[in-house]
């Protein structure tokens, strides 16, 4: 996305714990740019905690 010296990006970092004990991280942005767009441009992401790594298996990176 293109954007001017003039834009303004803000962040927000939010953990809460539901009700049933699962633990989240709320992430906001929002982006204002006078000279390319005409309205706040806004993208927010919901993680879930995991109670273990077991559905984290990361490999390492190969060349083939």
């Amino acid at each position: 996305m293109p954007y001017s010296r003039d834009t303004t990006l803000t962040e927000h970092y939010r953990i809460t714990k539901e009700p049933n004990g699962d633990v989240r991280l709320n992430f906001s942005m929002m982006a204002e740019d006078p000279q390319y767009l005409k309205e706040p441009w806004i993208v927010t992401y919901h993680f879930k905690k995991e109670p273990d790594g077991s559905k984290w298996t990361p490999l390492p990176c190969s060349v083939k």
